[in-house]
Formats: C-alpha cells, sequence, structure tokens
C-alpha cells in the first residue's frame, strides 16, 4: 500500500517544509536568470518525493534530502568548483539513497526477488549485495558517460585515473552505507512482524 503524500508527524511536516526550499531555490534560480538551474531544482523537488510514493522508513526521507541537497549545492550554486572534495561527497551521497531505492522499486515491480522479508538473518545478507551490485552497475555507467564525453566533446570530467578510481571507490562505499542501513531494515521489520504474530497468536487453554 502507497503511503499518503500528506505528512501525519512533527518530523514528516519539518521535512515536507524542507522539500519545498527546493521550489522557492528554484524560483530563485529562475530570477536570476538560470532556467536550466531551476529546472534541475524542480526535478529533485520531484525525486524527493520518492521515498513516500514507496512506503520507505522516515531516515529515507532525511537521507533523500541531505543527498539532493549536496547535489543542487554542487550543480546549482558551484560548490564542485570551489571545493575539490564535494564532488566525491555527492559520488558517496547519491548511491546511498539511490541504489537501496532503487532496490525497492525493483522488487515492488517484480524484476528482483524479494529479498526485504528474510526468513532468516542470513538472507538478509542478499539484500546487502544487491543494494552493492546496483551501485556498482549504476557507478560504471556513469563513469563510461564521462569517458565517452570526454573522448567526444570538450567535457573535462575525468582529468586522471585517479579521480576515477576515487569516485568508484566514494560510490561504493556510499552504497554500502545504503546497504547496511536496508538489511537492518529487513532485519528490524522481519523481527517486528515476527513478535507481532506472536502476541496476536491465542493461547492454549483460553477461550
Amino acid at each position: 500500500m502507497v503511503r499518503t503524500l500528506v505528512p501525519t508527524s512533527t518530523a514528516g511536516r519539518i521535512l515536507a517544509v524542507l522539500r519545498l526550499g527546493f521550489l522557492v531555490w528554484a524560483g530563485v534560480a529562475l530570477a536570476r536568470g538560470d532556467p536550466g538551474d531551476a529546472v534541475a531544482l524542480l526535478v529533485m523537488f520531484a525525486l524527493l518525493h520518492v521515498p513516500r510514493l514507496l512506503d520507505l522508513p522516515l531516515g529515507f526521507d532525511v537521507a533523500f534530502l541531505v543527498a539532493w541537497t549536496l547535489q543542487a549545492l554542487g550543480q546549482v550554486e558551484g560548490f564542485w568548483g570551489r571545493y575539490d572534495w564535494w564532488d566525491t561527497l555527492v559520488h558517496a551521497a547519491l548511491p546511498a539513497v539511490l541504489a537501496p531505492t532503487a532496490l525497492v522499486l525493483l522488487i515492488r515491480i517484480g524484476i528482483l526477488p524479494d529479498v526485504l522479508h528474510p526468513r532468516r538473518a542470513r538472507e538478509a545478507v542478499g539484500a546487502l549485495l544487491m543494494v552493492l551490485m546496483i551501485a556498482g552497475a549504476f557507478g560504471a555507467v556513469y563513469e563510461i558517460y564521462e569517458w565517452s564525453s570526454d573522448s567526444l566533446g570538450s567535457t573535462h570530467y575525468q582529468p586522471d585515473n585517479g579521480d576515477t578510481m576515487t569516485d568508484t571507490t566514494a560510490n561504493l562505499l556510499g552504497a554500502l552505507v545504503g546497504a547496511i542501513a536496508v538489511m537492518a531494515w529487513a532485519l528490524l521489520r522481519d523481527r517486528g512482524s515476527r513478535t507481532a504474530s506472536l502476541t496476536a497468536r491465542p493461547v492454549a487453554g483460553r477461550t
């Protein structure tokens, strides 16, 4: 069942207000004559609602907001040019939220088997491995895109092999954080379901 987009808790309301900040940010970008940045911020605003649409824990909302804020600061406010380490930070932050979300989405639409309802604790490791594989695949595709753009165009995304390996390492480390979070979520949810099942079971001898 899909959760409503209307926040019901104090934390949910705070996050909703922070998400609306992206709309204000887009208006500011448009006012200063940057329509491309304004469109990018509107796209990010839409993406920030994905955790609610997929009925993910509140922590995913927070992680999504942080990760996309880092991306927006780099892309729109020029933090990539100001700070050499900002690109590495974003390369770690985005996979930490996007790879777990992609796993949930692929399970929901039936492409991947459901590893989020483990019958045994060790089966939850499957969620961790799948998140890492998804992040690794997307990271490889993105690095190929950067290499292709540099080779065929006038961009300079990959100054050297060290930059490529730093981005790849950050991608996997960020994904590992997200993978551990997903595995813990699966285990805690499974434990909660079992506890609820035991408490709901009628006690022998009672009527």
